[in-house]
């Protein structure tokens, strides 16, 4: 990722910060020990700051000194809606969120260039979506690839992992972003708020954006057309509950739709509306009434296994990091960073 070339990029961005979190100039240089003249003039570029002003300045805007001398590519920062005074709540979770993205890229790149994780060669996708059933036939596509046919997908985050997307939670109250800066080389976070289903489904969404080749739309989502997004959830759909699956039943009793939204840990919304549209009698389903804990004990003697736990990282992200400690090619701080904590001080 480029770095701040100057004392007026820096001012810039640390300006774009500040209206990411939502503050005005007499907040942050009240908290960081500064004059608002002096601020002013810091975020202008025409006045530099010294190493203890920018970390009081970053320790006040929540961020790492990386965060502030980091910018995220130029077609990235294009993507993305422009900081703006006085942002709302909805625009400081999504400001929130693409800063955790841009973090996630930065891990993953270092990563690549230490040699503890590459991009995935894929010979599909990247060629956009131009329809629904497209999108379905990439799906299938990629359950192929993925050499599990019809059958449930395991956990989510490792699917993607597969698909050179990696994923994590943020506590950014947002659905997902993802980045693909090359095929078979991305970074998703996913809400931690969102309920379990939610949360599998979003990666399902991501990893369409990710095979498309919306690039850098996918990073924002304000940007993609409601057609774009009509048809990475065709593609989600696909992917986490196969249409094969429902048409195998064409006449259900509620307890066969209960069954599948459990082994396939999707949203009882999901199997219906799926089952919907290839025609299947639902009139033995109660539908319109969704499942509780107890149908799914009933049916499965089981709740459905949560998906995306945070911070959501698979162990293939792990693994990468704790090896790359323990061969020397990065701190031990720098790995527990990097796996968010899953790695401990006392571990090892």
């Amino acid at each position: 990722m480029p770095m701040v070339a100057d004392a007026s990029e820096l001012g810039a961005r640390i300006r774009e910060v500040r209206l990411g979190r939502g503050l005005d100039q007499i907040t942050l240089a009240r908290a960081c020990g500064l004059d608002r003249t002096a601020l002013s003039r810091v975020e202008s570029g025409e006045r530099k700051v010294t190493a203890l002003e920018l970390t009081r300045i970053a320790r006040a805007l929540t961020v790492s000194l990386i965060d502030l001398v980091n910018l995220p590519a130029p077609d990235v920062r294009a993507a993305r809606r422009p900081a703006v005074e006085q942002a709302d709540g909805f625009e400081q979770h999504a400001f929130a969120a693409d800063l955790d993205l841009d973090r996630a890229l930065r891990d993953l790149e270092q990563l690549r260039d230490i040699g503890g994780l590459r991009p995935v060669d894929l010979d599909f996708g990247g060629c956009g979506l131009d329809s629904e059933d497209q999108a379905r036939v990439l799906a299938r596509r990629v359950r192929r690839h993925l050499d599990v046919g019809n059958a449930p997908l395991g956990d989510i985050a490792d699917a993607a992992a597969d698909l050179g997307l990696w994923c994590r939670t943020t506590e950014a109250e947002v659905d997902g972003r993802s980045l693909t800066p090359e095929p078979g080389f991305g970074v998703a976070v996913i809400g931690a708020h969102l309920e379990p289903g939610r949360r599998r489904t979003t990666v399902a969404h991501e990893i369409g954006h990710h095979l498309s080749g919306d690039t850098y739309e996918s990073s924002g989502h304000y940007t993609t057309s409601s057609e774009t997004e009509k048809r990475i959830e065709a593609f989600a759909a696909e992917l986490l509950l196969p249409e094969k699956v429902l048409l195998e039943n064409p006449e259900p009793r509620r307890d066969d739709l209960i069954g599948v939204a459990a082994d396939y840990r999707v949203s009882w919304r999901l199997v219906v509306t799926t089952a919907r549209r290839v025609g299947v009698d639902l009139g033995r389903a109660e539908s319109g009434v969704t499942p509780i804990d107890s149908d799914f004990l009933r049916v499965r003697g089981c709740r459905p296994q949560e998906d995306m736990v945070p911070p959501g990282l698979p162990p293939a992200w792990v693994k990468a990091c704790v090896r790359a400690w323990e061969e020397g090619r990065i701190t031990r701080r720098r790995a527990i960073e990097m796996t968010l904590g899953v790695l401990q001080e006392d571990d090892g």
